[in-house]
């Protein structure tokens, strides 16, 4: 198992013989630059990321949360520009996705899979976009973090300040009143430039409902229209 709900599934579907195995990498914080990856897919254990299109145009309010429910890439499924950011150091699996598509017996079967979820990861763009254009900040920031957590697969997590999507911190006069009324209700606890979630019930009770409609489980997902 590799602690990757997606990759477990794709794997168990692989014949024995299957050639290409996940190599176990460590994803430093910071960007994680998909052009010089070339054809890899990275799937997510502990680390956590972010996925956003780039748009020259408009801020990237369309964000996704990656961690052990999906993957980044691969590249042939996204028709924008991405920008993916680690938010939490920690450990993936990458796949050199060349050497997938070489394999007839499971390149169609992971193709799906990765299609289901890319599907997925868009939704929960459209989603976050809906929720920064809808409901207040103090609403937003704890519905993304109760997303956040359900991807990163654990009761708590540590994160940097900046690493919260610039869309989700809008309007900026107000970021530090939305993280003092987290706290107060001892929902997250802020040391400085980083926080840590201690309570996803009571982030629950100050969250809108825009994270309850995010699908996490890849064996639960399936496509359907926008």
């Amino acid at each position: 198992m590799t602690q990757n709900s997606l990759l477990n599934l794709m794997l168990q579907t692989a014949p024995p013989a299957f050639a290409v195995q996940p190599e176990r990498v460590f994803l430093q914080q910071g960007p994680l630059d998909l052009v010089a990856s070339g054809s890899f897919v990275y799937f997510p254990q502990d680390a956590l990321l972010s996925l956003a299109q780039v748009s020259p145009v408009h801020d990237a309010v369309n964000v996704a949360v990656v961690g052990q429910h999906a993957c980044v890439g691969p590249a042939e499924l996204w028709g924008a520009q991405m920008q993916a950011e680690v938010m939490v150091a920690g450990h993936a699996c990458r796949l050199d996705w060349s050497q997938v598509k070489q394999d007839d017996r499971v390149y169609g079967l992971w193709l799906w899979h990765t299609t289901v979820v890319t599907h997925g990861l868009i939704e929960q763009m459209a989603q976050t976009a809906f929720c920064v254009r809808h409901h207040h900040a103090t609403q937003r920031l704890a519905s993304w973090l109760l997303i956040a957590l359900a991807q990163h697969g654990g009761p708590s997590l540590h994160l940097h300040l900046d690493a919260v999507p610039l869309s989700i911190r809008q309007p900026a006069h107000s970021w530090a009143a939305v993280l003092d009324t987290l706290q107060n209700q001892q929902a997250i606890e802020v040391h400085g430039a980083d926080f840590r979630v201690l309570d996803a019930g009571r982030l629950a009770g100050a969250a809108c409902r825009c994270h309850t409609m995010v699908t996490h489980s890849a064996g639960q997902r399936q496509l359907r229209p926008l």
